[in-house]
């Protein structure tokens, strides 16, 4: 299949190929621009990003990790499709690791870590899409930075990928009014004060409150979806 005006062209760019690559290619799935479920070449994608097919293999592996692409031959890939089932364990495998590693850290970040959890906080509302959602990822992984070990963040790495593609359907940053941009900014907020007042039953609290919301409102999302494709 065709893939123009669905990824972009990376030929031009100093960036580590594979590193572009992985990020167009997430770029396009989270946006929508390469559905759920949608089935594509290497051939093309190698084409369409102006690359060799060595590091689209590559950067589709990872994202394959990530739960976001699936290999389905040696020459072709289909964008995972959306379930359920699947956000359910993302996001039980988050409260899981997430929450006590936040309680941990709730008053044990130095002041370089306070000024920058309220940078992010402040950048998570900017009217950048990309800039406002880089600072929504990085805001969760300063949360239970003081806490975390290597093991832990690569763990959560992996799960906050997998959680962007459910999160773009609800919280798609390009759509968003200014009451509900003010909405998300009060929500963070409450995060970032649990985390300063230093009390970890509370920050566990607020980051559980957080996550069942968000999968929820996923839920519901998805479940809407289900229904207008199938139709009874």
């Amino acid at each position: 299949m065709a893939l123009e005006g669905q990824v972009r062209s990376v030929a031009r760019d100093n960036s580590s190929a594979v590193d572009l690559v992985t990020a167009e290619i997430r770029r396009a799935v989270l946006t929508g621009a390469l559905a759920a479920g949608e089935q594509f070449s290497i051939r093309d994608l190698a084409l369409q990003l102006g690359v060799s097919h060595i590091p689209i293999r590559e950067a589709l592996r990872r994202l394959e990790s990530q739960g976001l692409i699936v290999l389905r031959q040696a020459r072709s890939a289909a964008v995972a499709p959306l379930s359920i089932a699947d956000m359910e364990a993302i996001y039980r495998l988050r409260t899981v690791i997430e929450l006590p590693l936040a309680g941990t850290s709730a008053g044990r970040h130095s002041p370089e870590q306070v000024t920058r959890l309220h940078e992010l906080l402040e950048m998570s509302r900017d009217h950048d899409p990309e800039r406002a959602w880089q600072a929504h990822y990085d805001l969760h992984a300063a949360l239970v930075h003081p806490a975390a070990n290597e093991w832990d963040e690569r763990v959560l790495h992996t799960l906050w990928f997998a959680t962007e593609r459910y999160s773009h359907l609800v919280f798609d940053p390009t759509q968003i009014t200014e009451e509900e941009r003010a909405y998300r900014y009060g929500r963070h907020k409450v995060l970032v004060d649990a985390a300063l007042a230093g009390d970890a039953a509370a920050m566990s609290a607020a980051l559980d409150e957080h996550l069942s919301t968000n999968r929820e409102r996923i839920r519901e999302f998805i479940a809407r979806l289900e229904s207008e494709q199938n139709p009874s």
